[in-house]
């Protein structure tokens, strides 16, 4: 007999984090009882005994286990060439998908093929607004990115009694869902984004071919911010400077990188300077300046 075809794939990458790793199971099962579906735990080179527990606890999940960290958009990229979903969500591994939330980011994206990726509201955990989506990345946005946006739009927030729903020029990759044909047809993320700026990347090649992301603010998903990353905060710091650094190759003009290295060597070099954080970060700025001094664009294509 064959198999029939899920209408959706959720994809869940996991690094050394499986308390909340469980958690986000737990609450995903409970949505997706009713829906045809397959869940993909991609681990890389956990640890924490997070393969053994997923499937000891949530025998139904299908384990990709990794034997290195390549990165969370290439584990995803490893999770979505197994998948056979005709639409795959991709769901941080410290999350809570309150019941219904699937369903209705599903029929939105099905009811408006216009709308190369849909994703929900992210809330943090006592229920405020967590930035999750953007404007392109470049210079101009970069102030308003770093010191107003999450104010501005929490301000937004509240006023508009949270109905936000609209086009954006991305979303964050802790949770959305997409065609998984758009999805190969994109070519998948960018797995030289190590960590963070893929999902606006992708977002950014996903316009080009056509299509609008779709902000749905009446989907709401919980997503326990930094917990995933808290562990190895001085290394997600360096890879997220690197990836902007891509971003900017890959996107914006040589002389738009070049007014961002020399931002960000200001940036960090009066960080160290001020002593934020100990010696330890002290000696996490000096490599991170080390690494904007010596990066070099690659082949953008």
């Amino acid at each position: 007999m064959e198999r029939e075809t899920p209408d959706v794939s959720v994809i869940i990458v996991n690094h050394n984090n499986r308390a909340d790793l469980l958690e986000t199971l737990g609450s995903l099962f409970q949505d997706l009882k009713i829906r045809k579906s397959e869940v993909f735990v991609v681990d890389n080179a956990s640890g924490d005994a997070s393969v053994e527990a997923v499937e000891r606890d949530f025998p139904a999940a299908r384990v990709i286990a990794l034997t290195e960290n390549i990165g969370y958009g290439g584990a995803n990229n490893r999770g979505a060439e197994q998948a056979s979903g005709e639409y795959l969500m991709f769901l941080n591994s410290d999350t809570s998908v309150p019941v219904g939330s699937v369903r209705k980011l599903l029929d939105i994206i099905k009811s408006h093929p216009e709308h190369g990726i849909v994703a929900p509201l992210i809330l943090n955990a006592d229920g405020s607004l967590q930035l999750s989506w953007g404007r392109d990345l470049h210079l101009h946005t970069e102030v308003f990115l770093k010191f107003f946006a999450e104010r501005w739009h929490r301000l937004r927030f509240k006023r508009k009694k949270g109905r936000m729903s609209g086009c954006v020029d991305w979303v964050s990759g802790a949770c959305f869902v997409m065609a998984r044909s758009l999805f190969r047809r994109a070519g998948g993320f960018d797995e030289r984004f190590f960590l963070y700026a893929e999902d606006a990347d992708l977002g950014k090649r996903i316009r080009q071919m056509g299509y609008d992301i779709y902000l749905a603010s009446d989907v709401r998903v919980v997503h326990y911010l930094g917990r995933s990353v808290s562990k190895v905060r001085e290394r997600a710091l360096l890879e997220a400077k690197r990836s902007q650094l891509h971003y900017y190759c890959k996107h914006n003009s040589p002389g738009a990188l070049a007014v961002l290295k020399r931002y960000l060597l200001c940036r960090f070099r009066l960080k160290r300077w001020l002593g934020h954080g100990g010696n330890g970060t002290k000696e996490t700025y000096a490599r991170i300046m080390a690494m904007i001094r010596e990066f070099r664009c690659e082949d953008p294509s």
